[in-house]
């Protein structure tokens, strides 16, 4: 399978849970780095570093999501984003104000620019889908296997979790679900009892059952200061789980709405919410004054 071909059947798994993923980040957000959100902050917010324009940020929003849906290809989200950019005087070299430095920062809109953005959120739907699958049939398909291109492109560090099969919910995935840095390739795949027992994959090659034991290593967020535990190997923009962070998000923000609630209303909501059932439509409602 060619590169290409695994993006291809990436992309088509579980097309519901990506744009789930994708229509859920209905907070636009304007950043100056990658380090202004955490990897958990990306599950409901929607951004691109250093594009000052909110009107602009959710037109490539929207021609994502368009996307997943079937209505562009990556061919046309370039062709369609550059029109954008250009229309509005954000295409090639702009200079913007940091506001949290003051100083004049340069970024720059390209063809090469825009595949990143591109494959980058879609990637990352697919996963939050492919994550949402796995939670309804783990019963069925209790593993995930980690899977690497396995050619020479591929990161040492992540060609060490090539075929290591863990269960879906082993901590292990909270920070190693696939893409685990820009450009990532690599992706998992539901493996069944029976296969795990086997302890081959389909191609015959050994599974690995072991987490393995990896270093942590401390990064400083340069943008807040704030210092955290980041695995060796993983990208500090890419240490979640795009399907839980956002499923955990979505917990947080109706318990949140539910607080605002009258005491009637809010009893329902949280035995809606020990259910595990969506409050969204009850917590809308205007709290009583």
């Amino acid at each position: 399978m060619t590169p290409a071909q695994a993006f291809a059947a990436l992309r088509r798994l579980t097309p519901e849970g990506a744009l789930a993923w994708l229509k859920e980040r209905q907070q636009i957000t304007q950043t100056w780095s990658w380090a202004d959100l955490r990897a958990e902050e990306h599950a409901l917010q929607f951004t691109v570093s250093r594009l000052a324009s909110v009107d602009l940020l959710a037109e490539l929003r929207q021609m994502i999501i368009d996307s997943v849906e079937g209505d562009l290809s990556r061919t046309d989200f370039v062709r369609d984003a550059r029109a954008a950019l250009a229309r509005k005087g954000w295409w090639g070299l702009n200079e913007v104000e940091d506001p949290s430095t003051g100083e004049a920062v340069t970024t720059r809109f390209n063809p090469t620019r825009l595949k990143l953005i591109y494959d980058t959120n879609v990637r990352q739907a697919a996963v939050a889908g492919q994550w949402d699958r796995a939670q309804a049939t783990k019963r069925l398909f209790p593993y995930l296997r980690y899977v690497t291109m396995a050619d020479e492109k591929v990161r040492e560090s992540h060609a060490r979790w090539h075929n290591l099969v863990l269960p879906v919910d082993d901590p292990w995935w909270d920070t190693h679900m696939p893409q685990n840095a820009y450009r990532c390739r690599c992706y998992v795949r539901q493996v069944s009892r029976r296969e795990y027992e086997r302890g081959v994959t389909p191609t015959g090659q050994r599974m690995d059952k072991t987490a393995p034991a990896d270093k942590m290593r401390e990064w400083e967020n340069p943008r807040t200061g704030e210092t955290q535990l980041v695995p060796d190997g993983v990208h500090p923009a890419f240490a979640g789980n795009p399907g839980k962070d956002r499923a955990a998000s979505l917990q947080r923000a109706s318990a949140d709405k539910t607080r605002a609630l009258p005491a009637d209303l809010a009893r329902a909501a949280r035995r809606l919410l020990d259910d595990g059932t969506d409050t969204r439509s009850l917590t809308d409602q205007e709290p009583s004054k």
